[in-house]
């Protein structure tokens, strides 16, 4: 398992573009111990992110300050699972305004059913056709096409333009063929939020998250400059892998603290902290579906695993049940404020 200080050490170098303190922002500390305001936006792989662009480590954060960022948190949309029924800042103003490419024409995007992106990549064009075109074709098709596909789901691309002429804008964004998203011209005025981010030189990229949080931009003057705000963000959706050991200790240290607070008055089951079997493996073994209950002590120790053997051999059973009580974290169950012993049930379907 990778050193969780030094796989975290990189938040430090991750600085966001200041936005303006609402009225509920409160002081807190970086992992430097750098004191600074700002209010809770989201919990993002394993950092806590702010509303001015700041990431903390969630291990950085203390019990209280753990606490406190959940209950500010309470007020936050959560992502949707429909993108129709998103309510965040930037997902709302975009549903039903957007564009895409198709043939030599730009076409009606549908997103109903899609699940709302988490992170917003916004190209802001202009009517320098020169400008516009070396901000697309700087990410297009290589850049932008292999960070979708490490991280699908997560990100959309789109495109906003400031201050164009409606025939300058289908021609840049045609002739560029990107796979981004176009916001619709004429509606372009009613997406106050995402107007007010308009970089200070009217062109740019800018990455922000779905509630409108940046994080990287927007300089795109140069190719050198676009790339390096690719790469940042690269940088950071990689330390987000929900496969990542890494992410797993940092939420169980915030999940630990809020948990009992959350369920002071209640009871819940134990939380499994990431899925330790990998689909692919699964596939070359022959295993198509994967059930086990887990018996979780009050301190998280699993103290014994139950597979229900289905396509697996007394022997493979076994292995599995030894791999499980090694590979897996959990944050225990909890009952009324208190850390009880629980049990988990383990559910897991391959593809053929």
């Amino acid at each position: 398992m990778p050193h969780l200080g030094v796989r975290l050490a990189i938040a430090a170098a991750f600085c966001g573009v200041a936005t303006a303190a609402l009225a509920k922002s409160q002081e807190w500390k970086k992992a430097n111990g750098e004191v600074f305001e700002a209010e809770a936006s989201d919990v993002v792989g394993p950092w806590a992110l702010f509303d001015d662009g700041t990431l903390v480590p969630l291990n950085v954060l203390s019990e209280k300050d753990c606490v406190r960022f959940h209950d500010q948190l309470k007020e936050k949309p959560a992502r949707a699972t429909d993108w129709k029924k998103a309510t965040s800042a930037i997902s709302a103003e975009l549903y039903g305004r957007l564009l895409h490419y198709k043939g030599n024409d730009l076409v009606r995007d549908i997103e109903d059913g899609r699940m709302e992106p988490e992170f917003y990549m916004m190209f802001y064009t202009t009517s320098d056709r020169n400008q516009s075109w070396n901000l697309l074709s700087g990410a297009n098709p290589g850049r932008y096409a292999k960070i979708i596909n490490d991280h699908p789901d997560l990100i959309q691309g789109v495109v906003y333009g400031v201050s164009e002429d409606p025939q300058d804008y289908f021609d840049v964004e045609a002739n560029t063929k990107g796979d981004w998203l176009f916001a619709q011209f004429d509606n372009e005025t009613l997406m106050r939020r995402i107007q007010k981010m308009t970089p200070t030189n009217r062109y740019g990229l800018l990455v922000v998250t779905r509630d409108g949080v940046p994080l990287f931009g927007p300089d795109a003057a140069t190719d050198d400059q676009i790339k390096a705000t690719f790469d940042k963000f690269s940088a950071m959706l990689d330390h987000m892998r929900p496969d990542d050991p890494v992410v797993w200790l940092a939420r169980a240290h915030y999940l630990r603290a809020v948990q009992p607070v959350e369920y002071a008055s209640g009871r819940c089951d134990p939380l499994l902290m990431g899925n330790p079997l990998v689909e692919a493996k699964l596939r070359q073994l022959k295993i198509y579906q994967v059930d086990a209950t887990f018996h979780v002590a009050a301190d998280g120790k699993i103290t014994s695993v139950d597979i229900k053997p289905g396509e697996m051999s007394p022997e493979m059973a076994k292995m599995f049940s030894g791999g499980f009580q090694r590979g897996c974290l959990l944050v225990p169950a909890v009952d009324h404020g208190k850390f009880v012993d629980g049990t988990y049930h383990y559910h897991m379907d391959v593809s053929h």
